[in-house]
This record gives C-alpha cells, structure tokens and sequence, in this order.
C-alpha cells in the first residue's frame, strides 16, 4: 500500500532525470504558456496547471506547431493545453505526434492517458510498455519507475515489448538518488520486489 501512495503521489509532482533537450531552444510563447515543470525538456520554468491561460496557451501553441511541425516540444504542449481543456481527442493525437518525433515526455503522457482509462483513448498494454521502455531508456524517470512497477504487479504479460530483469534493474539504478525524499522509498521498494521477483 505505501507503494501505490508514493508512485502516485510522485508521478504527478516529481522532477525527471535530467538530459540533452529533445529539441531545439527557441523559446516561444507557446513554451512562456504552456511549458510543463515536470518536462525535462522544457526550455524554460513552465506553468503549472490552474495558471494556465488556456485560449492563449492552445493559440500560442498552435501556431508554434505550425511553424515549427518538427520540434516535437511544441507538439507536447500543444497536448498538454488540449487536455486540460478536455480535448481529448486532439490532445492524444499532439501527444502521439511528439512521441513520433521521440519526446520522451510525451511517451511517458501518452501510456499514462491509456494507463487512466480516458475516453476516447484506446487501450494497449503493450503500445504502453513500448512507450515507457523507450522513455526510459532516455532516462525518464517517471516512465522508467511506472513500467518497472506495472511490470511486477503483473502488466504488460505477452508482450513483445519487454524490458529484461536487468534493463529493469538499470532503470531504478539510474532513478535511485534522484527521485526525493518519497519517490527515493519507492524505488527502493520496487528495487527489493525485483530482487525476487521470477518474471
């Protein structure tokens, strides 16, 4: 039971293993109004939720995709500021869009949407378990404790997609240290289950 407290309580409000940005640092105002904290990637301080001005965030990053199709940070801002404005549909197809184009946030948001059971969201395990390996892999901390913790709770059986014990084991090295205070009990839970833990 306190693993499931902690991994919610960090997957909403934990930083995320540091790393080259995904795209290039032109700082836009889609990024002055929809950058999200958490976003590893993100090119400046972001804005949290209740102060996003949702009509200037959702024009602003519009017309940022469309100047910038290719930059796939504006593309997962987009989805950010489409999905606090409950639209879902087009939010998910943003969110895919910068997966495409490898943003690691976006993977990890896109299996969270699925995880969720949002409507009009298709359910996929496995297109899960392929997003979080490979956000993890480019150390995203959120996507590399998700999959590990999903994996041993019986998730993703059947899948082409799998993470060995040992990429497992890799992911909460890399994450242990740099997960606070909370998300530190949590890596060190899921650390000690995968000690035993059969497949």
């Amino acid at each position: 039971m306190r693993s499931v407290v902690m991994f919610l309580a960090l997957v909403l409000a934990a930083p995320v293993l540091a790393a080259a940005p995904a795209s290039p640092q032109v700082l836009d105002d889609c990024d002055r109004l929809a950058a999200n904290p958490p976003d590893p990637d993100r090119v400046t301080v972001g804005v949290e939720r209740p102060d996003v001005d949702l009509p200037k965030a959702i024009a602003a990053c519009k017309a940022a995709v469309a100047a910038h199709p290719d930059v796939p940070r504006f593309s997962y801002q987009l989805g950010r500021v489409l999905f606090y404005d409950n639209q879902v549909d087009p939010a998910l197809k943003s969110f895919n869009r910068a997966a495409e184009l490898n943003y690691r946030q976006a993977k990890f948001m896109v299996g969270m949407l699925m995880t969720h059971k949002y409507a009009g969201v298709p359910q996929d395990d496995c297109r899960v378990a392929q997003l979080w390996i490979a956000a993890a892999k480019q150390q995203h901390f959120n996507a590399a404790v998700s999959y590990v913790r999903d994996r041993l709770h019986g998730r993703f059986k059947g899948c082409a997609a799998q993470a060995t014990k040992e990429d497992m084991q890799t992911f909460l090295k890399e994450s242990a240290g740099r997960a606070g205070y909370l998300g530190d009990f949590l890596v060190e839970d899921l650390q000690a289950q995968l000690m035993t833990w059969k497949g």
